[in-house]
């Protein structure tokens, strides 16, 4: 049999739970608010922040109304396309996400990854691309008739080498910083970053010499095309021996070298295609654009 004050401390610990539940509740409620609706799709602030930080990686304006903005126009390219039950899958995604990837000097995986470190969900991601996506492939189909001679491909080709890229293998050697690290101990560690870049002569032997040095670190392999490469590091690659260590250099992390690995030509099999693509698309933008004008302008946006 209970007693009264087992039964007082049952119910004590029940409406302290039952508090906990409502005040999460309410944190969860005041966290995502609807702020618009796009044709009766909910927009939230949660969409707003998201669309904000994929602008800023993007180098673009990244004002809550450009967020917005930016936020309905991929609504409504999802809404407009699932009419026709149009839809991108993962394939189709990375080939929009090549064109902002493209004009960043960046990989596509590159870019997504930028914007994940940035803090950007990846549904959202998949979501605005997707998006772009199915609408290119709408508009494609409405213009089936539109098409891009091969004396065109070959031309753009021509001034990429036809298609060729220079790869480039790298591995970041970083020689770990404490926050507030003085010039003494900044220093101290470039100082023992150059004598490693002495001794580092392959990416083999090398990643047991960072291993055996105290706290530095060797990251894995990364792949990158000249195309995606900063003028000033390209150069920089070009003048250093295949297995040796750029010079130190000081960064966030703390002092950091880039081993090449590994440099050499590759032929994209894909070029021709992504090309033919992107000439296709240059040449259906005013078409895209006038379309979605239409598709915008029924559009019942409503803002809360």
């Amino acid at each position: 049999m209970r007693t009264r004050t087992e039964t007082t401390g049952n119910r004590l610990r029940l409406a302290a739970t039952a508090a906990f539940v409502v005040l999460n509740l309410a944190t969860a409620a005041r966290a995502q608010t609807v702020v618009a609706t796009a044709n009766d799709d909910p927009i939230t602030n949660v969409d707003i922040e998201q669309h904000e930080k994929m602008l800023r990686v993007l180098r673009k304006p990244a004002t809550p109304q450009a967020a917005l903005d930016d936020v309905i126009d991929t609504r409504l390219k999802l809404i407009e396309t699932s009419k026709f039950k149009i839809t991108a899958g993962k394939t189709e995604m990375g080939w929009a996400l090549g064109f902002p990837a493209k004009e960043l000097k960046m990989e596509p995986q590159q870019l997504a990854n930028a914007m994940m470190h940035a803090g950007v969900a990846q549904d959202q991601i998949e979501q605005k691309y997707k998006a772009d996506a199915a609408w290119l492939m709408y508009i494609r189909a409405l213009n089936r008739t539109l098409e891009v001679s091969e004396s065109d491909v070959n031309a753009e080709l021509a001034k990429d080498g036809g298609g060729r890229a220079v790869q480039y293998t790298l591995r970041q050697v970083i020689f770990v910083l404490p926050g507030g690290a003085g010039g003494p101990a900044v220093a101290q560690r470039a100082q023992a970053a150059q004598a490693l870049r002495a001794k580092f002569t392959s990416c083999a032997s090398g990643q047991e010499l960072v291993n055996s040095t105290t706290d530095a670190v060797i990251q894995p392999p990364l792949v990158r095309t000249a195309a995606t490469l900063p003028a000033q590091l390209k150069t920089l690659l070009d003048h250093t021996e295949i297995g040796h260590l750029t010079a130190p250099s000081r960064s966030a992390e703390g002092i950091t070298m880039l081993a090449l690995c590994d440099k050499g030509e590759r032929k994209d099999s894909d070029a021709a295609d992504t090309v033919r693509n992107e000439l296709l698309t240059k040449r259906l933008q005013g078409v895209s654009e006038e379309k979605f004008a239409e598709v915008k302008k029924r559009a019942i946006i409503v803002k809360k």
